[in-house]
């Protein structure tokens, strides 16, 4: 995948946030051979022949250069020397989830059904992260699939995000965030949760006090989020948020982010870092 990838990124033409409707057609597609011994277009390979296919690969483009990532970079998270790290168990979904050494990109598998479900709401995703640089809705990187040579071989189709996760604080603790209280709590005993762990809504014991403005700011941003799923008919989403403890847990930097666990969308980030905000004890 890391020589496939360096090869499809490092084909970058001039990017215009202008696209064409054609460009979010869904036959938009590129198939590329990778043979083992390499071609006058692909590099040579210790894998066996497999063909790779880029999905919409201009809006992804634009969408790298929208997010303000940067292409080297980019190349060497994924195309790096160092091997991805699976996830410890796969989603809900049956997904598999990957990272990148650096944890800056998250790999996702997707059915065939997800696919498209992603395609087709691509443009009014293009349009909505274009019109609100903060929004929460996952950043999407690349739409790709792999399939190895042979008759009886299955393609691997997935999709590369931003892992919300990454950041120069240590998170300490992780929630997953829907408003509701139905089975929303961990299942594992006090004594086992850590900052790996996955906490829910009646798990959430810290009130979050931000100014006034920012407040403000965040509200109306979850609220056009929240519009454009409903738009996309994306029921099951979440609010994920990371916490950084500092000052014996006394203050906390904190970052948020939407999920959703339909079978499209996986992970959401926010874009700006509040590093003034207050936790508080609601027993204390």
């Amino acid at each position: 995948m890391m020589c496939c990838h360096r090869h499809a990124v490092g084909k970058q033409g001039p990017v215009t946030l202008e696209l064409k409707s054609s460009a979010f057609d869904p036959k938009e597609k590129v198939w590329t051979k990778f043979p083992q011994e390499g071609s006058k277009h692909t590099p040579r390979h210790n894998s066996c022949d497999f063909r790779w296919k880029d999905y919409c690969p201009q809006v992804f483009r634009t969408l790298r250069k929208l997010f303000k990532v940067d292409a080297a970079d980019y190349m060497l998270s994924l195309c790096g020397s160092e091997a991805l790290r699976e996830l410890s168990s796969p989603g809900k979904s049956g997904s598999f989830f990957y990272l990148t050494n650096d944890d800056r990109y998250m790999i996702k598998t997707m059915k065939k059904s997800e696919v498209k479900m992603l395609l087709k709401m691509l443009p009014a995703y293009y349009n909505h992260v274009r019109a609100f640089e903060d929004t929460l809705v996952t950043k999407f990187f690349g739409l790709h699939c792999v399939k190895l040579a042979g008759a009886n071989q299955k393609k691997v189709r997935f999709v590369i995000m931003g892992n919300l996760f990454c950041s120069h604080n240590s998170i300490h603790r992780r929630f997953d965030l829907k408003g509701s209280s139905l089975g929303r709590t961990t299942d594992k005993p006090q004594t086992e949760i850590d900052q790996y762990t996955t906490l829910k809504d009646l798990d959430l014991n810290f009130i979050f006090r931000l100014k006034k403005q920012w407040f403000q700011e965040f509200q109306r941003q979850v609220d056009r989020d929240c519009d454009f799923l409903e738009q996309e008919k994306i029921m099951d989403y979440s609010l994920l948020v990371g916490v950084h403890f500092r000052h014996n847990g006394e203050k906390l930097l904190t970052e948020g982010s939407m999920d959703n666990d339909t079978n499209t969308v996986s992970t959401l980030r926010l874009s700006r870092g509040y590093t003034d905000q207050f936790l508080a004890d609601p027993n204390g």
